[in-house]
C-alpha cells in the first residue's frame, strides 16, 4: 500500500510543479499595445530636456513579402516632450498616445549640439540602465541644429528616417572613413576607459527643417531639406569642446585602425592627378619605452588600386608603380601626421587611446605619465607606411596620346 501511495505522490509532483513552467507571459504585451521608436532624440531644454520619439506608424509600412506595396502616408510621427528627466518622458507618452513606448528597436540616437557641450553621461544612464534598449544603436551629434529638427527630417530613399541614419552612417565609415559609427556601449567604454576620449559623428540638416517634415520632401527630385553627415564631434571625457573635418578624421581613422576602404588623390612629379583607392588597410599599434619614455609607433599597411589618372602619364612599368605606392604611403603618413597635430594643438584631447596604450602596457609609468594634462604635445609619435598597388584598371595608359586632331 505504501509503495502505490508513494508512486502516485512520484506522479501527482511533475504536475503540480508544471504550472510553473508556463508562467512565461505574465508581462506579455501585443504588438497593437506598443509604440515602436525608431529615432530617439535629445535637447537641451530650460529646465531639464526636450526629448523626441520617432514613432513608426505601422499601417503605413506594409510588409511587401505579405503581398503588400506598402503605405501611401507618412511613416512616421514624432512626439516630443519637455521634462525634467528623460525616463519621465516615457511616461508622458501615454497622454498623447494609446500605445505605450517600446526602446527595444531603437536604431538612432540623436543628441543635440547644447546638450553635447554641457556633458553627456548623466544623460545617457537612462538608456544603460533600461532593459528595453539594446545597446547596439549608433548614437551622433545634431549640429548646428537640435536632434528634434533632424527626427523630423522624412528621407526619399529610406521609409524610415531612423533607418535611413542607421544605414546611412555604417556604410559610409566603411566607404569614405570620414565618419565614424559609434554605439551607446563604445562611447560609455571610452568615457570609462584610461587614456582614451570619445569621438562621435555629426549630422547637418540642408534646408528648411520645417519643410522636411512634410510629406512634399519625398515626392520632390530635390528635397527642400536634407540630412548630411559632416564632421566628427571631439569630447574630452563628456563634453563636446570641437570638430574635426573630412581631412583630419581621415588620418584619425588611420590612426585608430579604422579603415575599412579610403579613396584619395595626390599629383605625381609630372603634375598628373592620381586617385587611389584603399581597398585594404591595417595599422598597427605599439608602444615602445626609450630610456623610460613612452612612444608611439604607427605602421601601416595597405593594398590599393589606381581608380583614375587625369593626365596622359603611363603606368606600364614597375618604376612608375613604384613612384605611385611611395607617393601613396606619404600621403598616409601626412594624413596621420595632420590628425595627431592638429587635434594635439588644437582640442589636447587623447582619441588616438595612446594612453590606453601606454596603460596596458605599463599601468605604472601610465600613473606617472597622465599627471601631466599635456603629456599628449611632448609624445613622440613615429609613423610608417607600406603600399602595394593590387591592380591599375582596364588599361595600362590614357587614350589621351591618341586623340587625332
Amino acid at each position: 500500500m505504501r509503495k502505490r501511495m508513494a508512486k502516485v505522490l512520484a506522479a501527482c509532483i511533475p504536475l503540480l510543479l508544471l504550472p510553473m513552467l508556463l508562467s512565461g507571459c505574465w508581462e506579455r504585451k501585443e504588438l497593437n499595445e506598443l509604440a515602436f521608436v525608431l529615432g530617439l532624440g535629445l535637447d537641451k531644454a530650460e529646465d531639464g530636456y526636450k526629448v523626441s520619439m520617432q514613432v513608426v506608424i505601422p499601417s503605413s509600412i506594409i510588409s511587401q513579402s505579405a503581398g503588400g506595396s506598402g503605405g501611401s502616408g507618412v511613416p512616421v510621427v514624432l512626439y516630443t516632450f519637455k521634462v525634467k528627466t528623460i525616463y519621465e518622458s516615457l511616461r508622458k507618452f501615454n497622454l498623447v498616445s494609446s500605445r505605450s513606448p517600446y526602446m527595444g528597436h531603437i536604431r538612432v540616437l540623436v543628441v543635440g549640439e547644447e546638450l553635447a557641450r554641457e556633458g553627456l553621461a548623466e544623460t545617457l544612464d537612462v538608456l544603460k540602465r533600461s532593459r528595453e534598449p539594446r545597446m547596439d544603436f549608433y548614437v551622433m551629434v545634431a549640429r548646428k541644429t537640435t536632434a528634434e529638427n533632424v527626427l523630423k527630417v522624412l528621407t526619399p530613399l529610406d521609409r524610415l528616417p531612423a533607418n535611413k541614419l542607421f544605414n546611412s552612417l555604417d556604410k559610409s565609415y566603411q566607404i569614405s572613413s570620414k565618419t565614424v559609427a559609434v554605439t551607446v556601449d563604445d562611447f560609455i567604454e571610452d568615457l570609462i576607459y584610461e587614456g582614451t576620449n570619445p569621438v562621435l559623428t555629426g549630422v547637418e540638416l540642408l534646408g528648411d527643417p520645417e519643410a522636411g517634415g512634410d510629406k512634399a520632401n519625398v515626392e520632390r527630385t530635390n528635397p527642400d531639406a536634407r540630412l548630411h553627415y559632416k564632421s566628427v564631434a571631439i569630447f574630452r571625457r563628456d563634453k563636446l569642446i570641437g570638430w574635426m573635418d573630412d581631412v583630419v578624421t581621415v588620418g584619425y581613422n588611420y590612426v585608430i585602425d579604422n579603415v575599412t576602404k579610403n579613396t584619395g588623390y595626390f599629383k605625381d612629379k609630372n603634375g598628373s592627378l592620381v586617385v587611389m583607392e584603399a581597398l585594404t588597410t591595417t595599422t598597427k599599434r605599439k608602444v615602445k619605452f626609450i630610456d623610460g619614455k613612452p612612444h608611439i609607433y604607427l605602421s601601416v599597411e595597405a593594398l590599393c588600386n589606381v581608380q583614375e589618372i587625369e593626365g596622359p602619364d603611363k603606368i606600364d612599368t614597375e618604376s612608375k608603380i613604384h613612384e605611385l605606392e611611395l607617393k601613396t604611403q606619404e600621403r598616409i603618413v601626412q594624413r596621420m601626421e595632420a590628425a595627431v597635430k592638429n587635434i594635439t594643438e588644437r582640442y589636447n584631447a587623447d582619441v588616438f587611446g595612446f594612453g590606453q596604450l601606454i596603460y596596458r602596457k605599463s599601468p605604472k609609468i601610465w600613473s606617472s605619465v597622465k599627471e601631466n594634462d599635456e603629456y599628449l604635445k611632448s609624445l613622440p609619435v613615429h609613423y610608417k607606411a607600406a603600399v602595394t598597388i593590387n591592380r591599375i584598371g582596364t588599361i595600362d595608359n590614357s587614350f589621351i596620346d591618341e586623340i587625332k586632331e
